[in-house]
């Protein structure tokens, strides 16, 4: 039997990276699905891909950075599907993230933390009334939260996020609502783009991993996340899942 049949998930940041491996992950095991994100045309290919694999999709586009496309998200999604069971916050703003302190300008904080920790949070609030009863919160955080280093405002958005996660699964665990964090290193079009400019940065990253290799974004996050939306992870609330081949602690 599939983990997550007759569940259904409300994923942003769904059309690239961890998030669209997730999806597919989901998908192929059951899940209904609402893909959230800002282009139209990448979820809508992502949709069809979804729907070749039986799933039941929503698309919806939305800037996580607006609470009325949060509100109109979920509204939607109780429309269609009638509850919410797994909430998977991928989106965040990757604008300038390796910005110094000296260098970012407040524009960028700005959208670092409106499409971070506040789009998080209020993504969480409004799913609340739905998640009650067994409801799984899934918030992605960063390996730059741990080595902040010219990253500083972004590691500062993402360790916000990791706060509020575990905040979440004080706060609702009499809910029956889980909350925990996961720190991917995975292939993106961000990530894959930055290696193509400059060949050597591939290199440098594969050697800071112990397991030698960049994570699929499906088999090496989406599986994990499966795990976490599932009944198999009842008792796992307000953990850290690191899912980067041990970069962050073992290199």
């Amino acid at each position: 039997m599939a983990q997550l049949n007759n569940k259904v998930a409300v994923i942003t940041g769904a059309a690239q990276g961890a998030g669209r491996g997730c999806a597919l992950a989901y998908a192929k095991e059951g899940a209904s699905l609402v893909l959230v994100g800002r282009t139209e045309e990448t979820l809508e290919e992502l949709n069809v891909e979804l729907q070749q694999l039986g799933a039941q999709t929503l698309v919806v586009v939305a800037d996580v950075g607006k609470l009325k496309d949060i509100q109109r998200c979920v509204t939607k999604t109780i429309e269609i599907f009638g509850t919410i069971d797994i909430l998977v916050n991928s989106a965040q703003s990757p604008s300038m993230r390796s910005a110094n302190l000296l260098e970012i300008d407040r524009h960028v904080m700005d959208q670092l933390w409106q499409t971070g920790p506040v789009a998080s949070l209020e993504l969480m609030r409004a799913c609340h009334p739905y998640l009650k009863g067994g409801g799984s919160i899934i918030n992605f955080g960063s390996g730059a939260q741990f080595v902040p280093g010219g990253y500083g405002v972004y590691a500062a958005a993402k360790s916000a996020i990791n706060m509020i996660t575990r905040a979440a699964a004080v706060e609702w665990g009499s809910d029956g609502i889980r909350a925990n964090l996961v720190v991917p290193m995975v292939h993106s079009a961000a990530n894959d783009e930055a290696m193509a400019a400059e060949p050597q940065l591939e290199k440098m990253l594969i050697n800071s991993i112990p397991l030698g290799r960049i994570g699929d974004p499906e088999q090496d996050v989406g599986r994990a996340l499966v795990f976490l939306g599932s009944d198999e992870s009842r008792y796992v609330t307000g953990t850290t899942l690191m899912l980067d081949g041990g970069q962050q602690f073992l290199h």
